[in-house]
């Protein structure tokens, strides 16, 4: 199977992401302090990533859920990337929160593309409290993903790569394979091409953030001077965040 995606269809299905309202950026001012953010208008204030690290601009990719046919048809294309590129798939597993729905339709995907069953698991906040402590969630005495099977790690978009690569370290630590992961939206910054590497983990994705702005840019939805901005933030996103006085924080989460 050898299904090409042209960069007609990337540009189509990047549009049809914006025009869902995505995509918000900000224009951060040149100064600023960690404690001096919420001073400042939402507009001007950088978002705080997962990571902990900050930029000028989020996709919220996981609030398309509630959008069926924008999601489906994501990740129905998603699906013929992964099948062509990934090697041994023997399972999904999503990541909480983002991971899930989009895991869940890749993995019905896969299986007929495939012609065999692809099963879905998904795992749970590394950092969570309570409960049975329960990692990853459908694995447990599930004849169908023996030890030693592949899994895709699979979120709805990869920025710093941070959740990624603990996805992956949570199936290893387990006893199965996890060498691969796919998201619909990566942004591809060399910090997270980095991490990744370090890891071992070779990425499938459907669309590259730059692949949205340059939709963005062709049809003219955000202004001109902050999609620039952006594309310069992604060349070296630590750099950007340190011009501005902004640092690390240790408990991220997107805001």
């Amino acid at each position: 199977m050898s299904i090409t995606i042209g960069d007609g269809t990337k540009r189509n299905l990047g549009l049809r992401i914006l025009r869902a309202g995505a995509m918000e950026l900000r224009r951060v001012p040149q100064l600023v302090t960690n404690d001096e953010v919420e001073t400042l208008p939402k507009e001007q204030q950088p978002f705080l990533y997962a990571s902990g690290n900050w930029g000028l601009g989020y996709v919220s990719v996981k609030n398309l859920v509630g959008r069926t046919t924008l999601i489906v048809s994501l990740v129905k294309y998603l699906a013929f990337v992964v099948a062509d590129w990934a090697g041994q798939v023997d399972f999904i597993a999503g990541n909480v929160t983002g991971g899930v729905v989009p895991g869940w339709l890749l993995a019905q995907e896969l299986s007929g593309l495939l012609g065999r069953v692809i099963p879905f698991v998904y795992i749970r906040d590394l950092r969570k409290k309570g409960g049975q402590k329960e990692l990853i969630t459908g694995i447990a005495n599930n004849p169908e993903i023996p030890l030693g099977s592949a899994g895709v790690v699979v979120e709805e978009l990869v920025n710093f790569a941070e959740t990624i690569c603990n996805g992956a370290i949570c199936l290893r630590e387990a006893g199965y394979v996890a060498k691969e992961g796919a998201c619909i939206l990566s942004y591809r910054n060399p910090v997270a091409e980095k991490a990744l590497k370090e890891n071992s983990i070779e990425m499938s994705w459907l669309l590259s953030l730059q692949d949205l702005l340059d939709s963005a840019d062709e049809n003219k939805t955000h202004p001109a001077d902050l999609l620039a901005e952006y594309k310069r933030f992604l060349l070296d996103p630590l750099a950007w965040q340190a011009e501005r006085g902004l640092t690390h924080v240790e408990k991220g989460g997107t805001k």
